[in-house]
This record gives C-alpha cells, structure tokens and sequence, in this order.
C-alpha cells in the first residue's frame, strides 16, 4: 500500500510538472511572445503588395521637363514562396543574364532578413525578359513582375551638378523618412537631395490572402479587414534655371574644367549654373557597386564636385571690385586719385610686380580697373590696411554661406584675427599687399563672385541665391513659392558703386580695356578680368598644369544691369583672352532669349 501511494505521488508529481511546462510555454507563446507571433501569422496569410509613388518632377523656369519618370518591369521575389531556389535561380539567370550564384546569394540573404519581404532581382527589364519570365510564371513560385518608375534625364549630363543624382536609402534615410522600403530611390545630391522631401512622394499598397504555397486566395470572412491605399506622386520642383541658357553656358564652356554662374542681379534667380568636368546621374539608377563609386569619387579631374558652389580658388583682380570699394568708402582714394605704376612696387625687402612689366605709367583708379594695373592696387593697400580691408571682404559675403540650397564651401576671408587664431601667427603687409589684388590667403567660390558682381549691379543688395522657384503638387496647388531674398547689403556708399560701376564699364568698352572680348553688339557690357595665379613656374614645372586660372565676372545692360554672368575656367591663362569670350557666347543667347520675350 505504502509502495502504491509513492507511486501515485510521484506520478502526480510528474502530471503537475508536465503541466506547468505545459502552462508556461503557453503563457510565453500567448503572453510574452503573443503580438510577435501574431504578426509572424498574419504575415504568413496576408501578402502586401507595394506600389511605388513616382518622384516628382524636375522642370526648368519655363516648365520644361529636366528630369522626368518613365516606368520600368522589376522582377522580385518572395523568399518564403520560393521553394526551389537553385531552380529559381538557374532559370532567371537564363532570362536575365544575371549570375545564378548571385541570384541565390540575394534570395538566401532576402530570406535570412525577413522572408515575408519581397526583394528585387533585376530592374528595368526588356520585352524579350518580361515575356520569357511570364511564359514560364507557373514554374518560377514566388517571382513576380512589378511596374516602378525610373529617373530619365532628357538633357543626360547637362545641369547634373545641380540636379544631383539618387541612390538607395541609407540608415539616416529611413530615420528621417520612416515609411521608405528597402531600396527605395532619395536624393543623394543637389535639388534631389535638397527638396528630397517634396520630390518623394507616397507609395501605396494592396493586402491579399495567400495559402500556405504563397498561392492567392478569396477568403470573404478575412477580406474585410484588408486594406489598400493608392501611391501619391512626389510634387515638382520648379527651378529658376533657364535650360537654354544652360546649355548654352555649357557649350561655351565646352570640354574646359570651370565653372559658369548666371544670375538674375534682381533677384537672386539662378539661370545658368555650370560645373564642369561632370556625371551622367543615369549611372546612378540601378546602383553602383563599390568599386565604380571609388573610381569616380577618386578621379583626379573631380566630376563630382560642383565647382560653382563648392570650388574654391583665389580670385585674382576680379577681386580688385572689393578694394576699390573699399578704398573709396574709406575715402583712401578718390576716382581721380592718381599713383605711379613703374612695373613694380617695393615695400621693406620685398618687390611685387604688376602683370605688366614695362608698367603702366601714371593713372586714376579709373584707369586702374580698366587696365587692372596691379601696382595701383598695392598703394591702396598699404594705405587702406589689412583691418579695414577685411571689414568689407566680410561686407562681400567671403567666407560665409551665401544660402544656396545646393552643397558649398564658404572659403577662406583672410584677416588679421583669421591667421593669428588659424596660424597662430601675426599679420604682415605684404600680405596685404597680395590681397588686395585677390592672392595670398584668400579664397571663393566663384557663385560668390557672381553674387558680389551682383550686389555692384543692383545698387549695393547682397542677394540669397535661389535655385528653386517654386514646388507644385500632383494636383497643382503651390506648396513652396520661394520670393527674392536679401541676405545684406554691402558697406558701399551709392558714390562709390557709381565710380566702380563706371569703371567696369570701361574695362569691356574703353580702349586699353582688358575685357574687350565680351562686347556685344545688341547690349552694353561691364566687367572686370582676373588672372589667377596658381604656382609660380619655374624651369621645372609642368606650364600645362600650372598655368593660371581664367577668370571674367560681369554684368548687362551696363546701365541698366538684368543679368550677372562670371566664368572660371581653370588653368585656362588670361581671363580677358580665355574667360571673357565666353561670357559674350552666354551673353548672346540672353539677348536672343529676351528678344524673343522668353526671359
């Protein structure tokens, strides 16, 4: 009996702790782990297909279609319906063309990821794919055909610098857009990264029921909790780029590295924005393994740099616009205020040379700009001093963002503060000296030309550039409308503008001018040239590489300033031989533009 009742203890033992097990795992799959494997079955049963939103459309000022979407045949898997997946894989390897190994490699890695996710294979298919995968549909279990859209670029490599190019969404992409799908397209450059969150738009979906083969089901009792949501197109950006103008900017500046701003002087409007060497933004739509972004990143003649906003180099005597104004805002000089210019100048133990070598003789600071006598300049710096120089290089924007929505670099406005915390060491007037005529330290971009070239024109407004007129939605209600903006003014006085106004207009009108090459029939021009020096040649050099940079800033009507156009074309040499030229080609097509009542 005693023996019975042990028996009977131990087994109850054993039923409550089988029980309890039992019980536990109970309370972990229901209660702990219950919402997980919810959404495990109901991924299980209920297929989500996704309709990708087209992104917005880029267009030019007078609505012409820079970047437009065409649709495109995806091919996809589901790696939880794809049963046989070397079979799966050797079969669109055949119609694709793609590595079958590879196509494994991406439905194991799919599967190991989330296995209820479909995952692309091949993008942008042709006919001749499309039809050989359908044909064979029934065999191929979990692969479908989705239709996306995809970015073309009617113009290819024209205004890419601006435009910018797409690639897939990285792990700060989806923190600041939550909703995004692996492998979704953003903006990764330019307007498509700057107005990224207007160009993408929101992609729709349709649930379905499936059977435990993947296979599509009419379940009535569970239909009427699916849901389905139509794609919302991205909304178009609007810029203020005028594509003609571009074009012909570009084909001005042909196969020359540089760069080529134009700029409404009245408003801040961007028309022409050039940087050259450049891309093709098609490269980018299906993606770009490693080994071709490093080549690219890493090619010496840098196509991806806009060299516009982002280059930076010293000005040379375009800069001399600053110095004058400087100069006669601080009552150093007057219009008529006259030095001798006998080639060189020596200040110290130090001798610096102007361009001319038989020098200039006696002149004005008329005459100074027009002839861009160097040795002019270097008595005004020595009067004027770096403290008050550098107050209106600041006064110009140097060395600050001038607000463009785009990618740029501020450069480098030199001072007296500037190298003593920069290089911990003292100012001297040699550098002054250097300065004044746009060398030493000093470095811009050149749309921070073209906005100084501006502020002249207009009467004295340093004007925010704007790339982006407007965005408009799918249904054409106006989201953005984006009005002139002043970012200040500068430290001239109206007298000293008149003077420099003056001046630049005898730089391309007067005789001895060195930007003669940019008149033009039709229209007055004002200007100034630059010649920048890059490295001092020597018997050794390579010239070719060494050879100054080209510049030629300017702006028209002469009287009644519309337009400003600067040019910089690296290592070109002499800014009135090389740059100027150029600036008549782009001035040219304005006047062509405006006669025909298109700008």
């Amino acid at each position: 009996m005693k023996e019975y009742k042990n028996r009977l203890i131990i087994a109850t033992v054993i039923i409550i702790q089988v029980f309890l097990i039992l019980a536990g795992r109970m309370w972990y799959m229901q209660i702990l782990k219950g919402n997980e494997y919810e959404k495990f079955s109901r991924d299980n049963r209920v297929r989500v297909t996704r309709f990708p939103a087209p992104r917005g459309r880029i267009l030019d000022r007078r609505g012409r279609e820079l970047v437009i979407n065409r649709s495109s045949f995806d091919v996809y898997v589901f790696p939880n319906d794809t049963k046989d997946i070397d079979g799966i894989s050797n079969s669109l390897s055949q119609a694709l063309e793609i590595d079958a190994g590879e196509i494994k490699k991406k439905i194991s890695e799919a599967y190991k990821a989330n296995r209820f996710l479909p995952t692309v294979i091949a993008k942008d298919i042709n006919r001749d794919q499309l039809a050989f995968i359908e044909a064979r549909k029934i065999y191929l279990q979990g692969v479908f055909i989705q239709i996306n859209h995809t970015r073309e670029y009617p113009y290819r490599e024209i205004g890419a610098p601006f435009i910018g190019y797409l690639g897939k969404a990285s792990k700060d992409d989806v923190i600041v857009h939550p909703n995004l799908l692996p492998g979704t397209l953003v903006g990764k450059n330019g307007v498509e990264r700057a107005f990224d969150n207007y160009l993408l738009g929101e992609d729709g979906y349709q649930q379905k029921i499936t059977d435990a083969q993947g296979r599509e089901v009419n379940w009535r009792l569970l239909e009427r909790d699916l849901r389905s949501q139509d794609s919302i197109p991205g909304s178009d950006v609007v810029l203020s780029i005028d594509i003609d103008l571009q074009k012909s900017a570009e084909e001005s500046l042909g196969e020359r590295a540089g760069a080529v701003i134009a700029v409404d002087v009245r408003t801040g409007e961007l028309l022409a924005l050039v940087s050259h060497p450049t891309f093709n933004p098609e490269e980018f739509i299906d993606g770009m393994d490693s080994t071709e972004w490093n080549k690219l990143k890493t090619n010496s003649s840098s196509p991806l740099l806009n060299r516009a906003t982002q280059g930076l180099y010293a000005p040379g005597s375009v800069f001399k616009i600053v110095t004058a104004s400087a100069a006669l805002s601080e009552g150093v000089v007057y219009e008529q205020t006259r030095f001798y210019c006998p080639g060189s100048y020596t200040i110290g133990n130090r001798t610096f040379r102007c361009w001319k070598k038989g020098g200039h003789g006696l002149l004005n600071l008329h005459q100074a700009i027009v002839q861009s006598c160097d040795v002019y300049f270097y008595h005004v710096a020595e009067k004027l001093g770096i403290d008050r120089l550098a107050k209106y290089i600041q006064g110009f924007g140097f060395g600050g963002p001038t607000g463009i929505a785009l990618n740029e670099k501020t450069g480098i406005a030199p001072s007296r503060e500037w190298k003593l915390n920069t290089l911990k060491k003292p100012w001297y007037m040699g550098e002054t000296i250097v300065t004044s005529i746009g060398q030493g330290y000093l470095s811009v971009s050149p749309l921070q030309i073209a906005l100084m070239t501006a502020s002249i024109a207009n009467g004295g407004v340093l004007l925010k550039p704007q790339i982006v007129k407007k965005v408009t939605a799918p249904d054409g209600k106006v989201l953005l409308n984006i009005s002139p903006e002043e970012n200040a003014r500068i430290p001239v006085n109206e007298d000293a503008i008149s003077v420099i106004m003056k001046a630049l207009k005898g730089v391309v009108n007067e005789p001895g001018g060195t930007g003669w090459a940019s008149r033009i029939d039709n229209i007055e021009v004002a200007g100034k040239t630059g010649t920048a020096q890059v490295i001092a040649l020597n018997s050794n050099s390579d010239k070719a590489s060494h050879k100054d940079h080209a510049w030629f800033t300017s702006y028209a009507p002469a009287d009644n300033p519309e337009i400003a156009v600067t040019v910089i074309v690296e290592h070109g040499g002499g800014g009135g031989a090389v740059a100027a030229p150029i600036v008549r080609r782009i001035l040219e097509t304005y006047v062509k533009l405006k006669e025909e009542g298109n700008v």
